[in-house]
């Protein structure tokens, strides 16, 4: 089974250009296959009106996280993907911890998370990466995801007059589904790096995985953070950063070179009004002098 992998990937490198300029292929059934700045492949939704032109236009998508992640990896660790959106992050991930790493990713529109199983067998990460059909949050049970029209990779749980229709997916708290994809996949699943981007639910995500960061020694979470998207569903945004503190992790803002920039009490109370979307990087550990 590698080998035929690995002589579609020999296929593909045929197509794509010597001097590495972009390569785009209709596959059928509304997808989109390309090749990345640095030379992943990647599946993408035809029918997205965002991500989609965005990833042919510029070959990459929030470069700044990718670099970070890239940056502070180290083979043989564990990324875990929360909200996958097309994979990107999660494909470069797995390029990096190698197949002694692992890479869990949860995303849970069917579609998304098929079109990133594809790119994951076309980059040869068949045995050490994992897509988890299901949503994280602070409970167990199902949710309802709105999705949008025309932006694919932008569902959320949240309320949005944009949504043009709902579906019911599976609901866990982050260390209950580790647990899961532990036992199905005969893996071990212990986060070194954690991304969080789940559309302004990001709030529920730490409310149910924030005990368990307590028992975690060495851990980073690169999380988006959505002021005004909190404020809107009654909840403290200062708050949520002091918590962050209070469970023992250095908070920095991501900048878009991929460094990181440490924050304070009058940064928390700044942004946490703001009407706009930060990065930032959570870290304990060794991860501050990397």
């Amino acid at each position: 089974m590698l080998n035929f992998f690995r002589g579609f990937r020999s296929l593909v490198r045929d197509v794509v250009r010597e001097d590495g300029k972009l390569f785009r292929q209709y596959v059928g059934n509304n997808t989109i296959l390309m090749n990345t700045n640095d030379q992943l492949y990647i599946y993408l939704d035809g029918n997205d009106a965002s991500l989609t032109p965005s990833m042919l236009r510029e070959r990459t998508w929030e470069p700044q996280v990718s670099k970070w992640v890239e940056t502070n990896l180290r083979k043989g660790d564990c990324f875990v993907d929360i909200g996958g959106n097309n994979g990107i992050h999660a494909l470069r991930a797995g390029r990096k911890v190698g197949e002694t790493g692992q890479v869990i990713v949860f995303e849970p529109q069917d579609h998304l998370a098929g079109l990133i199983e594809r790119s994951a067998c076309a980059n040869l990460m068949i045995y050490n990466f994992h897509v988890c059909r299901k949503a994280l949050g602070a409970e167990e049970g199902s949710i309802r995801l709105g999705k949008f029209a025309h932006l694919a990779g932008s569902a959320t749980v949240t309320a949005n007059e944009m949504i043009a229709e709902y579906v019911e997916v599976p609901l866990a708290t982050l260390p209950v589904a580790l647990v899961q994809v532990a036992e199905e996949k005969r893996i071990s699943c212990n986060p070194d790096v954690i991304k969080i981007d789940v559309e302004g639910f990001e709030f529920a995500v730490w409310d149910g995985m924030k005990e368990w960061t307590r028992q975690q020694s060495r851990l980073a979470i690169v999380l988006e953070y959505s002021p005004v998207s909190y404020i809107h569903s009654g909840r403290d945004a200062l708050a949520l950063l002091e918590e962050f503190v209070e469970y023992g992790f250095r908070v920095e803002q991501l900048m878009p070179n991929g460094r990181t920039s440490a924050l304070d009490g009058n940064d928390f109370k700044t942004m946490s009004q703001q009407i706009r979307q930060y990065d930032l990087v959570l870290s304990k550990g060794d991860f501050s002098s990397r």
